[in-house]
């Protein structure tokens, strides 16, 4: 496994999770796992981040994207 998290693989986790678990209510609530990986997929499109290290990325957000990667 590489030491580093792309947009890519992120955005792909976040695509499965969304489609998985559309938004809900007027609010359009996101799933709890789609919000946990909201923030670091924000920040990388905004910053133009193509990857991350691993050890950078907050646990709560690398287990939730261990859940919802495509196996490889």
């Amino acid at each position: 496994m590489d030491n580093s998290l792309s947009f890519r693989a992120i955005d792909n986790a976040l695509a499965r999770c969304m489609e998985a678990h559309p938004p809900e209510g007027l609010e359009r609530r996101m799933h709890a796992d789609a919000n946990v990986m909201a923030g670091l997929w924000a920040q990388m499109l905004v910053d133009r981040i193509d990857a991350v290290p691993l050890a950078s990325v907050k646990p709560d957000v690398l287990a939730v994207w261990e859940r919802w990667r495509a196996d490889e």
